[in-house]
């Protein structure tokens, strides 16, 4: 099992962001008819006015919660921009995000923190990933996947962070609500289910939870977010779960969070376009957090919960297959099933070899989408 981890990781580490990853949908909603929340302290002035002037280009409006600043500071005097301060609401930490949740009629609101470098395109990205997987999906890019039974906050999960590559769109149990997004009226969110301050991200995944919304990850490439660095970095909510996480933990065990890689397959059916496009990079990627969690292996009794879901997801898909790649379809989605369930046999070996081969006969140009990704991530060119 340790040889299968390391090899896995070399070849998600070595593949770059597939160019064959589905594209965001396309859409009739406005991509800028989102609304951003944020909090921030006196501290961060420098960071929180990099935030506000990439962000406010690309949405309708901004609400900044003011947690214990004496003044107002003048750059966010604008017509699009919603003060609220912690002298009129008191002082509610990270909640403040979420403070704004009624006073915006956006289709999306998206909650950020005041210390990340966001791209001139994050807004659009996040609203493509989100319409293509549907109106109850909430995405993000700070990212995690808990085992069954929680016991650390931070020390027992897989985390995606938001400064470094991810390949594949795949669901989580927790989205870190400094790049977060979601569709207003689905959610039906309240101020109020953002309970005890100082951990929004546990509230957004009991809420989630709550609703049996899903909560995804989104691929992109290393460096495409950024920290920006803070003369107070030892003073923040990370270090304050890494000394007591047990009001976090009590509330996500309740909830009942946590993930098998049954209940992670599950969602990745639910959604016909993800279960047509998932790729032998997207079932390494599954199986590397859930081995590393130590998350039992998918029994082969269970393959057939999945195997005639995704097989019909990639026809109805692709019309128009090759009939050599239609006629090891089957045989295909056992290989992935058994890749992500962490089972690697020596006839699989056989397999990806006959597969390499028939690829290369067809020819990139006429691959469907997971075909195709499979093509880079095997590095056939």
């Amino acid at each position: 099992m340790a040889d299968l981890v390391s090899q896995l990781k070399k070849r998600v580490k070595a593949s770059p962001l597939a160019k064959f990853i589905p594209s965001p949908a396309s859409t009739t909603k406005n991509l800028k008819d989102v609304f951003v929340g944020l909090a921030s302290i006196p501290s961060r002035e420098h960071s929180l006015e990099q935030v506000v002037n990439s962000l406010l280009p690309q949405v309708a409006g901004l609400g900044v919660y003011l947690n214990n600043w004496q003044t107002v500071p003048s750059f966010l005097k604008h017509p699009k921009i919603q003060v609220a301060r912690s002298q009129d609401h008191g002082d509610v930490r990270d909640n403040g995000k979420f403070f704004f949740i009624d006073k915006t009629n956006a289709t999306f609101y998206a909650t950020v923190d005041d210390d990340i470098a966001y791209p001139k395109n994050y807004i659009s990205t996040l609203v493509g990933y989100q319409q293509m997987l549907g109106g109850t999906y909430a995405v993000g890019v700070h990212a995690s996947v808990y085992p069954p039974v929680i016991k650390k906050l931070l020390r027992q999960r897989y985390l995606w962070h938001f400064a470094f590559e991810a390949p594949s769109l795949l669901p989580v149990d927790m989205i870190g609500t400094g790049t977060l997004l979601f569709e207003r009226a689905y959610w039906q969110l309240e101020y109020s289910e953002i309970q005890t301050p100082g951990m929004a991200d546990v509230w957004f995944a009991v809420a989630a939870k709550k609703r049996d919304f899903g909560l995804w990850v989104i691929p992109r490439e290393a460096g495409w977010m950024a920290t920006i660095e803070q003369e107070d970095s030892e003073s923040n909510l990370f270090n304050e779960g890494r000394l007591d996480d047990s009001v976090q933990v009590k509330a996500l065990s309740e909830a009942k969070i946590g993930s098998t890689r049954r209940s992670l397959l599950e969602q990745v059916v639910r959604v016909p376009k993800l279960g047509s496009a998932f790729s032998i990079q997207d079932a390494d990627a599954l199986a590397i957090a859930a081995n590393k969690l130590s998350i039992p292996e998918l029994q082969e009794e269970e393959f057939r919960l999945f195997d005639y879901a995704l097989a019909i997801h990639k026809r109805e898909s692709n019309k128009n297959m090759d009939a050599r790649l239609l006629e090891l379809l089957d045989k295909y989605v056992q290989f992935l099933l058994r890749r992500a369930s962490g089972r690697i046999y020596a006839n699989d070996i056989d397999f990806e070899t006959d597969y390499k081969a028939m690829l290369k006969e067809v020819g990139l140009a006429n691959l469907p989408v997971f075909a195709a990704r499979d093509w880079d991530y095997l590095k056939l060119a």
